[in-house]
């Protein structure tokens, strides 16, 4: 939805799977740190306000900026003065950052810490959108979040959404600068869960609903016909609790991971709507699909050894991950393969929401492996290594830090274009050695759609592209 309302400077073309202009006119850069960005000057917002380069830049402080709390800052983290809007203690001595600046109404200059060779692909991510005039003008953004005002091919209706709201009507915006979207309303319903919203579409109250797990599998059996697949730029993987003194030994990690049988739970579980991984970086992404993990094979006498090495389990063992039908039904078959490769009987699950499961990863209170899903916030395996691997991310919830792999995936930043994803292989295999987590399967996602829609196509966040879809 967010896509619908918003265009960033650069978008993803669904086809090609390859980052291009869109406000943007030109991002030119000779040493990967400083970058020149022009604009095109027929943007405009849906309240008709022009969109120029102070709207970019308004944006990016306004989410750089700490005390706003926005789920995305740490996205700015690389830009040059990221540190004073966000200290350790106290107050920041201003609310905007200093390598940013706005060079004439339509072009704008940004510095970097570090050079960032995939900074024109981060820019397609809607944290980097423009902002008008009138998101700012309520600090508290209340009134900007019940009734958003974008730029992208559909503006959202009046009154927009309240709490308690179930749905969101979408109106194509006709003086979209961009190529228009096809429908000319969307209604957007909310549902707690994609098993809900399936049998909301089997009932006939929904055009297109996400199919995932064993739903997935149930659509290509009743909708072979009407049902869009894709592998998803992310990968499901078993963290480790490095904070734990139980698995400090690499060995004791190791076992679990040889005593996972990957490719059952593909075929059985996910009905073959998953892919084995033997490495973090899915095909879907360049440079990606290959066995870049030595210990993600299935071999339960060798897991054995390993922990008998170690020194054995003693005590109870629990399994966590976040309160979702398909990762608790992975989760709880892998319970039974520890139990019965390892030997460890004394095991129990626990399934928390979400934003719990994060908070108490990141105040060390989860005393066991996890299971969880992180994917790329934009079109590059740079984007997934990064997330999952860097000290400074915030999804990365092992605790692991290594110097090794930090200098590694920085080669990356200075590296011409072709030569990225192989640098960023090399960082993951470094960091998949240490052993902080184990892949476990790379997800793949659906849409089922009714009959009286067409074209309907999934994007690299596996959504759907909804400016896309056509109304028969």
């Amino acid at each position: 939805m967010a896509a619908a309302i918003w265009t960033p400077l650069t978008t993803v073309d669904t086809k090609s799977g390859k980052v291009v202009n869109a406000v943007a006119e030109s991002i030119k850069s000779t040493d990967k740190k400083t970058w020149t960005i022009n604009l095109k000057q027929n943007w405009t917002f849906h309240n008709g306000e022009s969109v120029t380069a102070q709207s970019f830049v308004d944006a990016w402080n306004l989410t750089a900026y700490a005390p706003n709390t926005m789920p995305f800052n740490y996205l700015f983290m690389n830009f040059k003065g990221y540190d004073a809007l966000n200290p350790t203690k106290g107050k920041p001595a201003t609310d905007k950052l200093s390598g940013v600046a706005v060079t004439g109404k339509f072009s704008l200059k940004v510095t970097l810490k570090t050079p960032l060779s995939t900074f024109p692909d981060l820019l397609a991510s809607t944290p980097f959108a423009p902002l008008p005039k009138a998101a700012l003008s309520s600090k508290n953004f209340t009134a900007f979040d019940k009734l958003p005002i974008g730029n992208g091919p559909y503006k959202v209706v009046s009154p927009g959404i309240g709490a308690g709201a179930q749905q969101i009507t979408l109106q194509r915006y006709d003086k979209y600068a961009g190529t228009e979207g096809k429908a000319q309303t969307i209604t957007v319903k909310a549902y707690q869960s994609n098993a809900t919203a399936f049998t909301s579409f089997r009932a006939g109250a929904v055009d297109i609903a996400t199919v995932n797990g064993s739903d997935l599998s149930a659509a290509s059996r009743s909708y072979k016909n009407q049902l869009v697949t894709a592998g998803t730029p992310a990968v499901v993987y078993l963290g480790f609790p490095l904070w734990d003194e139980r698995f400090k030994d690499r060995r004791v990690r190791e076992a679990f991971s040889l005593a996972i049988d990957r490719e059952a739970i593909a075929k059985a579980l996910l009905h073959g709507f998953a892919k084995p991984a033997d490495g973090v970086i899915p095909e879907v992404l360049e440079g990606g699909g290959h066995a870049d993990c030595a210990q993600c094979t299935y071999d339960p006498a060798r897991a054995k050894k390993l922990l008998q090495q170690a020194g054995g389990w003693n005590g109870s063992l629990t399994l966590w991950t976040k309160q979702d039908a398909t990762t608790q039904t992975v989760l709880e078959a892998i319970l039974d393969q520890l139990r019965k490769n390892l030997g460890i009987t004394n095991i129990d699950l626990q399934a928390k929401p979400l934003d719990q499961m994060y908070s108490a990863l990141g105040a060390k209170k989860v005393s066991g492996p996890f299971l969880l899903y992180t994917g790329a916030s934009y079109p590059s395996s740079y984007s997934l290594v990064d997330s999952l691997f860097s000290s400074s991310s915030g999804a990365n919830v092992t605790g692991y830090d290594s110097k090794k792999f930090a200098a590694q995936l920085d080669a990356a930043n200075l590296a011409p274009t072709n030569e990225i994803p192989g640098l960023v292989r090399t960082a993951a295999r470094t960091a998949l050695n240490d052993v902080p987590m184990v892949p476990v399967y790379y997800p793949q996602t659906g849409l089922v759609h009714s009959n009286r829609v067409g074209n309907v196509v999934i994007d690299y966040l596996a959504d759907a592209d909804l400016a896309k879809v056509t109304v028969k």
